[in-house]
């Protein structure tokens, strides 16, 4: 898709801009400035004209356009390169596809809709347009295979410092993919992996973030477990999704090369101060059994100690944890 980023910076002064001085900045013809205007409000920008004085940019649209995502954007990496889609089966889906050409890391592939999303274990993932973050990176980092799911949980860390940043309330961690907020899922995490004969070459991390639906936008099913950063946190005006991508690709980005710089230690101290997960009673499937006890610690190798019923301790390295005892006070 084409970028109009310099075209609204320039409309964007709150002020009349006539179409001859666009012309003249951009170093493009009136008629291909009268084009590029048509386009933006076909895209849902408010633009008006007025004989004489020119046009003014009056509302952005809520979309996730790349312009508005890359605008003030300061990372070396991490969306530097976007492809953006209004309708999509899955963005993981579209990620693997373009494993094929090579793409560039940090290669951001964004949706306003999903139709076949998924989460961990094959599971659907509720996908509504234009009211939540779908997106996935492809990353290429440079770790030895028993570190690879250790970036499940920086992504995770670095999603919850965004909003605690950008709406000041700090979401918890559920081990190993998951965010809640006062109780609520509000964020999923699916990572996958792409090499040949024990060598990964792509890592594809996707993110699913519940921002701006209503309560009654969910299904019945899943209602009383999942909710929005807007309903939860009770905000009148919708919370900018644009804004809360770019502020997470530059929190990302730091943790993530902060990561393959120093390991993980600094992750696995967030996890566990933040966690959702220990100190609680949970139940966790890998597909095959499944354990039922207390989550007593997360590891140096990013697994998950249960303490079961007879007192002993396993280690679960990975699997869908479901929450079954009490909840515990939040940290802030």
């Amino acid at each position: 898709m084409q970028g109009f980023g310099e075209i609204l910076d320039l409309l964007a002064t709150g002020e009349y801009v006539s179409g001859e001085d666009l012309a003249t900045r951009l170093g493009i013809t009136r008629a291909a400035v009268w084009k590029q205007l048509k386009t933006l409000r076909e895209l849902g920008y408010e633009i008006v004209a007025s004989s004489g004085k020119g046009y003014l940019l009056q509302a952005r649209p809520d979309r996730l356009y790349p312009w508005e995502v890359t605008k003030n954007l300061h990372t070396k990496v991490m969306g530097r390169h976007i492809e953006y889609y209004d309708r999509i089966s899955s963005t993981n889906q579209r990620a693997k596809e373009l494993l094929a050409e090579s793409p560039v890391e940090g290669t951001l592939i964004l949706a306003e809709e999903q139709t076949a999303g998924r989460g961990r274990l094959g599971r659907n993932w509720f996908s509504p347009p234009g009211s939540a973050l779908y997106s996935t990176l492809i990353l290429k980092p440079q770790l030895p295979p028993y570190d690879l799911p250790k970036l499940t949980l920086v992504a995770a860390v670095a999603l919850s410092k965004t909003i605690a940043r950008e709406l000041h309330e700090r979401p918890l961690i559920k081990w190993p993919n998951d965010l809640y907020l006062q109780g609520k899922k509000i964020s999923g995490i699916l990572t996958e992996l792409s090499g040949e004969l024990g060598r990964v070459e792509f890592l594809l991390l996707g993110v699913g973030v519940n921002v701006n639906q209503h309560p009654e936008d969910f299904p019945e099913e899943i209602r009383e477990k999942a909710g929005s950063l807007r309903s939860i946190l009770g905000k009148e005006e919708k919370i900018s999704r644009s804004g809360l991508l770019r502020s997470y690709l530059q929190i990302l980005e730091d943790e993530y090369f902060k990561a393959l710089r120093k390991g993980f230690a600094e992750t696995l101290a967030y996890c566990r101060q933040y966690s959702a997960t220990l100190g609680r009673q949970v139940e966790v499937s890998d597909g095959e059994r499944v354990l039922r006890g207390k989550a007593v610690m997360i590891e140096e190798d990013g697994s998950l100690t249960l303490e079961v019923e007879s007192g002993a301790r396993t280690r679960v390295f990975s699997g869908d944890v479901s929450l079954v005892g009490p909840d515990r006070p939040g940290k802030t």
